[in-house]
């Protein structure tokens, strides 16, 4: 099983190198894995029934473990992050600015906050 997941880890990483479009895009990524354990899957004459059946039987790697094998390799290797992941960063930091210098009105209606028995006193509840 470990040296299952590593295979995975060591995939998943030369193609993040390889082919920078799989930086952002796992279906793409799953693909390229698939296409690596599997060769045949390229051939126009491989069917969606061959492919579904060793799907089933486990022939081919998880999406998920793909997809966390992605996450945990641009976690400890920024260089292999996407460019969404700087845009989705970039923008992040915009709206923190933007929250933070803007300036909300007063509120309509303040709460009251007196119990129920301080406002009976005021006789609103006569």
């Amino acid at each position: 099983m470990i040296n299952k997941i590593r295979s995975i880890k060591a995939t998943v990483y030369g193609l993040l190198t390889g082919s920078p479009e799989t930086q952002d895009n796992d279906r793409l990524l799953t693909l390229k894995v698939w296409a690596i354990q599997n060769p045949q899957l390229r051939w126009s004459a491989y069917s969606f029934l061959d492919f579904a059946g060793e799907f089933i039987k486990g022939t081919y790697a998880d999406p998920e473990s793909i997809r966390r094998a992605r996450q945990l390799l641009q976690e400890q290797h920024p260089a292999l992050r996407g460019a969404s992941y700087r845009e989705r960063h970039n923008r992040a930091t915009v709206v923190k600015a933007e929250i933070k210098h803007e300036h909300y009105p007063e509120p309509i209606m303040k709460l009251d906050r007196r119990t129920p028995a301080e406002r009976k006193d005021l006789g609103l509840f006569d």
